[in-house]
């Protein structure tokens, strides 16, 4: 017993538009693609035993359907076995976010005041005995020019340690787990962001997690 033609179409029709990300997950937790070469994944063709999975690059790869399909019946409840345990061998969540939010609340004034530091530190050069701006800083600055320099140095290894690290973590516990590929634009927006505003990017991409989670259940009911 072979698919039909009516049904095959309808089936890869439907995983092509809406399913991309998981036949890429197929691709790399039961063929060892990687990520980056699973990328812009399309079913080609289908059988009850296999799926023909092409890339972006144009490599095809024969994704085994296990166990086979009985019927065009079985397709649905089969796929999404399949995407389940893609996930679980990935360590992926099904919940994923496709979107950047900009800083919120606290977050805005924790990115203001790093930006202000970069700023700072970008312009040190400048900022040296005889020269204007030192002259204003002696003026204005509280310990004046000698004390401002002596902040901006004392805060660099801090901020670059703390600042990087949380811009790390949240790519190793969130973003790929979430749906975020590695060096999309998206990844960048996110971990550029993280790395200016620190923590309250990642409790406001925990929050985005949360609010998907609830539609998902919601939409169960």
């Amino acid at each position: 017993m072979a698919l039909n033609e009516p049904h095959k179409s309808r089936i890869i029709g439907h995983m092509n538009k809406d399913h991309g990300a998981e036949l890429s997950e197929y691709l790399r937790a039961f063929n060892g693609v990687s990520a980056a070469a699973a990328r812009g994944a399309q079913i080609a063709d289908m059988s009850l035993s296999a799926m023909t999975v092409t890339c972006a690059s144009g490599a095809a790869h024969t994704v085994a359907i296990t166990p086979p399909l009985g019927s065009a019946a079985d397709a649905r409840v089969r796929l999404v076995d399949m995407s389940a345990l893609a996930q679980r061998r990935l360590g992926l969540s099904s919940v994923r976010v496709g979107a950047f939010t900009p800083p919120v609340g606290v977050g805005k004034f924790s990115f203001a005041g790093v930006t202000l530091y970069i700023l700072a530190l970008a312009t040190y050069p400048l900022v040296a005995p005889g020269t204007a701006a030192w002259g204003h800083l002696d003026e204005f600055w509280p310990g004046g020019a000698a004390g401002y320099t002596w902040l901006v140095r004392a805060l660099f290894v801090p901020v670059i340690i703390v600042h990087i690290t949380e811009a790390w973590w949240l790519g190793h516990t969130r973003l790929e787990k979430h749906g975020v590929e590695r060096w999309t634009p998206l990844w960048w927006r996110w971990t550029a962001c993280t790395f200016v505003e620190g923590w309250p990017a990642v409790v406001r991409f925990d929050g985005l997690v949360e609010a998907e989670t609830a539609r998902k259940e919601g939409a169960k009911h």
